[in-house]
């Protein structure tokens, strides 16, 4: 089906805004060119904390990656926002837009300087400027409950979101950095991705209590890292169980915030939990 211009009503309201999504995934393309051939220096910030002496490194590289991550964010928000339904939406609902697309830029700014090739390289920044825009056309087609493809866009974004929790918790219980700063991490990570799950499914609704269990799940997912560093799980391992303990917090809060919270709904959600426990076991 052939959909109307950009400028028509309707055609807004199916698809954002093409100017400016491709003027985000060009800039987020460049930047990522950028750090990869410019060399610039790094600085060490050293504090203690809690009694522990911290040291980390602020390479260019990473401010570079930063500035990055920002963009990539705001500019989601703006084309997002730029739905009818979603004009008048405050900043709280806008900041759940962040997420997935600021953590698929920042996995490709670290896995792409890691390439064997160049072709590989190339490949993978194409497949990057790809994903970030169905990303962003995935959010904004969910804008809209009653929108063609809505369901279809929350599942693919739901399924980013497992896939995210699992990959950037793994890498962070590999780094085997000190609780002080993976735990923050994955606190951070955990409530950001968790607050796209639990969007509202309207822009006019509400968005305190979805910040609000996005952080609980956030927390959940930091106590988890602090424990698990004085622990000796398998990398696979300690990914799976925080996708377990992400999927099972959040999917009871989703199904609490939408009034589905049902016996059997739990019970589904304890058997998961049995079963995803014994996988952990088992690697």
């Amino acid at each position: 089906m052939l959909l109307p211009p950009i400028g028509h009503a309707q055609g807004t309201a199916l698809m954002p805004r093409y100017d400016r999504l491709s003027i985000l995934v060009s800039l987020v393309l460049f930047g990522l060119m950028v750090s990869h051939v410019v060399e610039l220096p790094t600085r060490t910030v050293s504090f203690v904390a809690l009694g522990v002496p911290t040291t980390i490194y602020l390479s260019g590289r990473w401010f570079v990656g930063a500035l990055l991550v920002a963009m990539t964010g705001a500019g989601a928000d703006s084309i997002v926002r730029s739905h009818p339904l979603a004009r008048d939406a405050g900043w709280a609902y806008g900041l759940t837009l962040w997420a997935l697309p600021c953590a698929l830029v920042l996995f490709a700014f670290i896995a792409l300087p890691s390439s064997p090739s160049l072709s590989f390289w190339l490949g993978g920044l194409a497949m990057t400027g790809l994903l970030l825009s169905l990303t962003v056309i995935a959010q904004y087609r969910t804008v809209d409950p009653e929108g063609p493809g809505d369901d279809m866009a929350g599942w693919g974004l739901s399924l980013a979101v497992y896939a995210s929790v699992f990959v950037f918790c793994t890498l962070i219980y590999e780094a085997r950095a000190r609780s002080l700063l993976s735990a923050t991490a994955v606190f951070l990570l955990g409530s950001g991705l968790a607050a796209e799950l639990l969007r509202p499914r309207t822009p006019a609704s509400a968005v305190k209590r979805t910040w609000l269990y996005s952080v609980i799940v956030g927390l959940v997912l930091g106590e988890v890292a602090w424990a698990l560093n004085h622990l000796s799980l398998g990398e696979v391992g300690s990914g799976v169980f925080f996708l377990l303990v992400f999927y099972v917090m959040s999917g009871l809060a989703r199904q609490h915030l939408r009034g589905r919270l049902a016996p059997t709904v739990i019970v589904e959600f304890i058997v998961v939990s049995i079963l995803g426990l014994g996988l952990v076991y088992i690697l």
